[in-house]
């Protein structure tokens, strides 16, 4: 979750398709769904912030003059490109670990292929537990039940601890 996020909001590297490449966006925890919608940034301005905060050694993103991940909640309920999950149709989760970083795949009823989470922090062990853990429980609410399966691959699973 970002510092300065609001409650319930986590930075993400979204893949709705397993073909297509990462991006940056923003995941939103409400009431009976939860919103992931990419950064209102496009590619070019991803790329040249990039290129830029590679040459002044990250300045720009600490100093907060950009972020990768810039989408308001308001944005995400309008976006295009935003995926909208009830809890209740949340099948499975895969909290996992894997030789470039933490990730958390989702399985949706009646959605082909897998919702696809990385994360790029400091402390992204914790964010994909803390992310699982709560998507876990609020399926649980909703009257679902989600398996945590194995994603396969190089990869080793994560405990959410508790039942």
């Amino acid at each position: 979750m970002s510092p300065e996020a609001e409650p319930d909001t986590y930075d993400v590297l979204l893949r709705t398709d397993p073909d297509e490449r990462a991006r940056p966006g923003r995941l939103f925890l409400d009431d009976r769904e939860f919103v992931v919608a990419p950064s209102r940034h496009g590619l070019s301005t991803r790329l040249a912030a990039d290129a830029l905060g590679g040459l002044l050694l990250g300045l720009p993103e600490e100093l907060g003059l950009y972020d990768p991940h810039a989408v308001s909640r308001t944005e995400a309920t309008h976006h295009p490109d935003a995926v909208r999950v009830r809890y209740a149709d949340l099948d499975g989760l895969a909290p996992f670990a894997r030789p470039t970083g933490f990730a958390l795949h989702l399985r949706v009823a009646g959605r082909d292929g897998r919702l696809r989470l990385a994360f790029r922090s400091n402390d992204e062990r914790a964010e994909t537990v803390a992310l699982a853990r709560a998507l876990r429980d609020r399926a649980r609410e909703a009257g679902a039940e989600p398996d945590v399966f194995d994603p396969g691959g190089r990869t080793r699973l994560l405990s959410l601890g508790g039942s």
